[in-house]
């Protein structure tokens, strides 16, 4: 019997209102690049898929930046020490970015990416749209190491590199690169990240100066991209507190820090850029390792901790009060590490993606993070990948859908498989859709016997039964909730699977 890999059983249901074509984040890309091991992407457009991809000599690892066009079409990435074109291949002039000592330890042999979460994003040109241009800058932050008394980390400069996406038949030229934004003694090497202007069309970006409470503030517009303000506010940037995230809330009004000191919350104000209101929310956890993202909704922010997950209420008119643990690590291990709790994203799909601060091959998601505590629904190394995926790897977006209606688009429904070999067509399910009762057929060369499970858009396995090759099994659908299912076929012999969508009106 022929085989074939699959990577994912994609649920993709009608839309019935006109959702947003700025799909910039709806690639994911994550990986290494020595063989045999491959890449992985994600992309959710409505063909969605999960799967494995060559990267050509770009590891993606915690330095993650991507970009798409408006209709989520791939234009190019980097991963801190190169830019790298929608075909994979090096873009011209895009090498030796973030160039120093630094970039000669890190982004030849083994891994060749730079560290640091948070060290790039890449934003639009303003004046793409009012000067017919058709460029993006990757803002970035070099590097250097210092040994006193142990390595650290800092960066003396924010950069910008400037992509035209004319160049190059289309596929892209690096047109200015490295070049200074500002100078300064001691930046954390991470924390680098953007929200757009009240005008809807700049960008707002925000570092930090480590051990003092010192905002710088960028503006990118139309004619260029300068600091224009800093504010010191709050508690200090810890020197070792270089492995946190900083994000704004989907709705622009919050700017937050979370890493080994804790919680920083400020308000933030899309027209002027301004800092205010500062709050500290303190953790039991102190890791070093912390990531954040927060709700489609801007209510909830979620602390991932290493080994534990946090949520807390940022409507509540006690934040600290409104802490509330989700889990704890289940001590399940990847070829022999903990695939424990690292950065997060906010998705396209209105989920939350957590990766592990180690080498695996799974994410965490948190299915509902619009709800309150555990009804989150958060689901520990649910999402499978087909390679491994590099330590804390997960893509810098800004919040590119800020002023449009939908944040998020949460129609975008998948479920994962395991990833393993599949017998295709050997599953068939009728009528569908279906609304008394569903016929499942398993036919195959010889005889088997398998197992048959129904799951729903959550991923949650809702039914289960035995089968014979050659059989039939009826589903009674009139108890099950009106959606899209996923019903999937697994051979007790052979362990291949085959999988198929079932609509219950």
């Amino acid at each position: 019997m022929r085989r074939v890999f699959i990577t994912a059983m994609i649920v993709n249901l009608l839309i019935t209102f006109s959702y947003s074509q700025n799909k910039r984040d709806y690639i994911w890309l994550s990986g290494y690049t020595y063989q045999p091991v491959k890449g992985n992407i994600i992309d959710f457009n409505k063909n969605g898929k999960i799967d494995s991809i060559i990267l050509g000599k770009a590891a993606i690892g915690d330095n993650n930046a991507i970009i798409s066009d408006k209709k989520g079409n791939l234009l190019f990435y980097s991963n801190g020490c190169v830019v790298m074109d929608v075909t994979h291949n090096l873009m011209e002039n895009g090498d030796s970015i973030n160039y120093g000592e630094a970039w000669e330890e890190e982004c030849v042999g083994f891994h060749p990416y730079l560290i640091g979460t948070q060290n790039s994003i890449i934003l639009p040109d303003p004046g793409n749209e009012d000067a017919g241009r058709n460029g993006y800058y990757l803002i970035h932050k070099r590097y250097e190491l210092i040994f006193d008394p142990i390595i650290q980390a800092y960066s003396p400069e924010l950069y910008y590199t400037y992509i035209d996406m004319n160049g190059n038949n289309g596929k892209g030229r690096v047109i200015e690169k490295n070049h200074a934004i500002f100078t300064t003694t001691n930046m954390p090497i991470s924390y680098l990240t953007a929200c757009k202007h009240s005008n809807r069309k700049d960008w707002w970006i925000i570092s930090q100066k480590k051990d003092t409470n010192l905002y710088y503030i960028v503006l990118l517009n139309t004619d260029t991209i300068s600091l224009v303000d800093s504010i010191s506010i709050g508690n200090k940037i810890d020197i070792l507190s270089g492995h946190g995230q900083a994000k704004f809330s989907p709705d622009g009004s919050k700017y937050i820090i979370f890493n080994e000191d804790g919680v920083l919350i400020h308000d933030f104000n899309r027209e002027t850029g301004e800092l205010s209101n500062f709050r500290h929310i303190i953790t039991q956890d102190s890791s070093g390792l912390e990531g954040l993202a927060i709700s489609p909704n801007s209510r909830f922010a979620y602390l991932s901790a290493t080994t534990n997950l946090y949520q807390i209420d940022l409507w509540a008119d006690d934040i600290q009060s409104s802490l509330v643990h989700i889990d704890h690590w289940d001590g399940f291990n990847d070829y022999g590490f903990p695939v424990t709790f690292s950065n997060a994203q906010l998705a396209p799909d209105c989920k939350i993606y957590i990766s592990s601060p180690n080498t695996v091959q799974h994410m965490s998601v948190i299915n509902k993070p619009n709800e309150k505590g555990k009804a989150c629904d958060f689901r520990q190394h649910a999402l499978k990948f087909p390679n491994l995926i590099g330590a804390s790897s997960i893509p810098n977006f800004p919040h590119f859908r800020i002023d449009e209606d939908q944040i998020c688009d949460s129609t975008i429904t998948w479920i994962p498989d395991e990833y393993i070999v599949a017998e295709p067509n050997v599953l068939s399910v009728y009528p569908n859709p279906a609304s008394d009762r569903a016929t499942i057929s398993v036919y195959t060369d010889g005889y088997e016997q398998g197992i048959i499970r129904i799951f729903d858009t959550n991923g949650t396995m809702i039914r289960s039964m035995d089968i014979d090759s050659e059989a039939t099994r009826q589903l009674d659908v009139k108890g099950m909730m009106p959606g899209v299912y996923a019903v999937e076929y697994v051979s007790y012999v052979s362990g291949g699977r085959d999988v198929r969508k079932l609509v219950v009106e």
